[in-house]
């Protein structure tokens, strides 16, 4: 039962944000960018390096000293972090420490394994039971699909979950994302859907990666290659990829970052996790988290992660 009733408008609600890296920060900066433009009440922000929060100040933000503090301040709270357990120190805080006595909305954003929205929801279901919360609490997995140019340009894929998933795709689209899909009420479906999504993202960008080295060494060259993409796979990740790809120096993926090395790492592993909990095997996946590991090893796990492409001109 979703804690809000179909009455309510998005608009009335009171909107926190915590996590502001890369995609973070753009889709904050579009949400309250938004909010002002409709005169509507400002998002409250927080963030573990402080200074990251100066930005959304700024454009009219309220900065809190906490995860809590924003908390006790909204009735939905979106967080953009890391990983999972960063998401579950999070929203342990904000269970642990929040006064407010609204229903409080907690959407996650991150990309995270599927077993830590299980631990949430299930610790979640633990403090209902044993009567600890002070106010109603839904948790929901809301992960979105793009790089940080798509978010800066309002262009992700929203992905929502929750019986009130109403409530967040009407704040997240056209804030900060293009269109939503709905997952259901299932959270850890959510969460796993994401994981397969980024798991063909993936594929791509190691498929891409052999099909340049190839080309290059067979003397059709990464530049005709690149036409290829451009004419037959003209969707913006695949073309994207490929043009950091073709350059000879490949200064673009060193400079250009979308989704680090170490970021795409975390996500492969998190589906080949996701395929043994089904007895089943990822064999591209398990080939670009190898490319990966190179890349991590030999250049820097802060590249854009299409730099798998120098492991296999490198190693092969």
């Amino acid at each position: 039962m979703s804690l809000f009733s179909d009455s309510v408008s998005s608009d009335l609600l009171r909107v926190g944000w915590i996590g502001l890296g890369a995609m973070g920060v753009e889709m904050a900066r579009n949400l309250q960018a938004h909010r002002t433009a409709a005169g509507l009440s400002p998002i409250s922000v927080y963030n573990r390096t402080a200074s990251k929060c100066e930005q959304l100040a700024q454009f009219g933000a309220i900065v809190c000293g906490s995860a809590s503090e924003v908390a006790d301040a909204s009735d939905v709270v979106f967080l953009s972090l890391f990983n999972g357990d960063t998401v579950k120190t999070v929203v342990t805080e904000i269970l642990d420490n929040s006064s407010g006595e609204r229903p409080l909305l907690i959407a996650d954003l991150t990309t995270v394994h599927p077993d830590s929205t299980r631990w949430i929801l299930d610790d979640l279901a633990r403090r209902r039971r044993e009567l600890l919360l002070s106010r109603p609490v839904e948790f929901c997995q809301t992960p979105v699909w793009g790089a940080p140019p798509a978010a800066k340009a309002a262009k992700l894929v929203f992905v929502s979950s929750g019986a009130s998933w109403r409530v967040l795709e009407s704040l997240a689209v056209p804030a900060f994302a293009h269109t939503a899909i709905d997952c259901g009420e299932d959270a850890v479906r959510a969460a796993k859907f994401k994981v397969l999504g980024n798991f063909m993202i993936a594929s791509i960008v190691e498929a891409l990666g052999e099909a340049m080295a190839v080309a290059e060494e067979v003397g059709v060259g990464r530049e005709l290659y690149l036409e290829f993409v451009k004419e037959m796979l003209p969707v913006p990740p695949a073309y994207a990829y490929a043009r950091k790809m073709a350059e000879e120096n490949g200064e673009a993926a060193k400079t250009q970052v979308g989704f680090t090395v170490l970021g795409g790492m975390k996500d492969v592993g998190y589906a080949i996790d996701l395929a043994k909990s089904a007895g089943m095997r990822l064999p591209i996946a398990e080939l670009a988290l190898e490319h990966l590991q190179w890349v991590k090893d030999k250049g820097d796990p802060n590249w854009d992660w299409s730099s798998l492409a120098f492991a296999l001109r490198k190693r092969y």
